[in-house]
């Protein structure tokens, strides 16, 4: 089956899918921020917040595409096809606007991974040097690796 068209109305609903997923990614753009600074300043009750902000975020995210790919498959659209090629297929005279749109999504999602990537190593490293400050000063047991200090 060729795809030649969409009806106006499902160009409408996918407009604003991606417009809901972009104010998703916003919101999401702005809690990795958050964890930047909560991590810098090492406060823990924050980044339990922010990660309590990142799980409802990422559950909406993953609703939202669950609706898109049903509108997808509502308008026959074969699910092996992407959304670029769709929108060079069928969006005529909106292809601009439409793939303009794709591509800031996009373009966001990939800006938050690195922002996540990069805060997972701040609190990695956050982690081991408070660790071993706390080791240091004789508040934490170091762990013993390989069980050196068992009994035989």
């Amino acid at each position: 089956m060729v795809l030649t068209q969409l009806s106006s109305r499902t160009l409408t609903d996918i407009r604003d899918f991606l417009n809901k997923m972009d104010a998703c990614a916003r919101e999401l753009e702005i809690v990795a921020g958050k964890e930047y600074e909560a991590i810098r300043m090492v406060d823990g009750e924050q980044i339990l917040a922010l990660t309590e902000q990142r799980i409802v975020i990422h559950q909406c995210m993953a609703r939202l595409e669950q609706e898109g790919k049903g509108l997808l498959a509502r308008a026959g659209v074969p699910a092996e096809m992407s959304l670029e090629v769709l929108i060079d297929m069928v969006a005529g005279e909106k292809t601009a606007e439409f793939q303009a749109l794709r591509r800031k999504l996009y373009e966001r999602m990939i800006r938050i991974d690195r922002q996540s990537q990069e805060n997972s190593l701040r609190l990695r490293a956050a982690y081991n040097v408070s660790t071993t400050i706390l080791q240091h000063l004789g508040l934490v047991q170091k762990e013993q690796t390989y069980g050196r200090n068992m009994s035989r």
